[in-house]
């Protein structure tokens, strides 16, 4: 019998998780799914049993759409909350550092990383969409969401332009466009990303590793990470 949680996501939305199956971990491998940014909706609504109260729809298409209007901090923390009932608060994995390539084991403890505010959760804002107005109008900054994750995987590039369209709800009443994000001076394009900066909302999945080799300090995204979702699969080589 699969064990389920009640947990509350940043937002204040009740939501309760199932245990995973081992059917759950064949998302993890799909290329189709991992290419287009579909693995994460489908790895969350394995385990989701209902959100705000409600059951979630058994349709796969009125399941993936719910998924994908969930704010991104929101989707951040059931990830590690689904990592955490599955897997335990315990990881343990090898990371290279970028400056100087050492290979070096670490083992971390999630819920110590809540506690100590390690890894950090913020309060959505109220004001929000924020308007910012610019040389060539107006731009509206909104939280991200599935929908944006799934459009910023889907592209084969990612530039400074595209990021700052992903901050956007709207350019000028309208859905942003490279065309016309292409054509905004410089510090356009950095005063929406400032802004979106400062829109921090949910959990943050960073993480700072510290290399025993160079000293050097290291932001890394837990999803990046080996063994953050299929843990043990690199257990024998891990360097402690």
């Amino acid at each position: 019998m699969q064990n389920i949680l009640k947990i509350q996501l940043p937002s204040g939305i009740q939501a309760e998780i199932k245990e995973l199956t081992a059917d759950a971990e064949r998302v993890l491998t799909s290329r189709i799914d991992l290419k287009n940014g579909q693995w994460i909706n489908k790895f969350i609504g394995k385990a989701l049993v209902s959100l705000d109260n409600k059951k979630v729809p058994e349709n796969q298409g009125e399941l993936i759409n719910l998924l994908l209007d969930m704010k991104t901090g929101d989707r951040n923390y059931l990830l590690l909350r689904i990592r955490m009932q599955n897997y335990g608060e315990d990881m343990m994995f090898n990371f290279e550092c970028p400056k100087c390539h050492k290979n070096s084991g670490y083992k971390i403890n999630l819920q110590e990383l809540l506690n100590n505010d390690e890894l950090k959760i913020y309060p959505y804002r109220n004001d929000v969409p924020i308007s910012v107005e610019i040389s060539d109008g107006v731009a509206e900054i909104d939280y991200m969401t599935g929908r944006t994750e799934q459009w910023l995987a889907s592209q084969k590039e990612i530039d400074t332009i595209k990021m700052a369209m992903a901050a956007c709800k709207s350019f000028n009443g309208k859905a942003p466009e490279y065309k016309d994000f292409a054509k905004l001076l410089a510090r356009d394009i950095t005063k929406i990303r400032m802004t979106y900066a400062d829109l921090k909302g949910g959990l943050d999945p960073k993480i700072e590793l510290d290399c025993p080799e160079c000293d050097s300090i290291n932001e890394v995204m837990l999803y990046q990470i080996p063994d953050f979702f299929t843990p043990l699969t690199t257990m024998g080589s891990i360097g402690l």
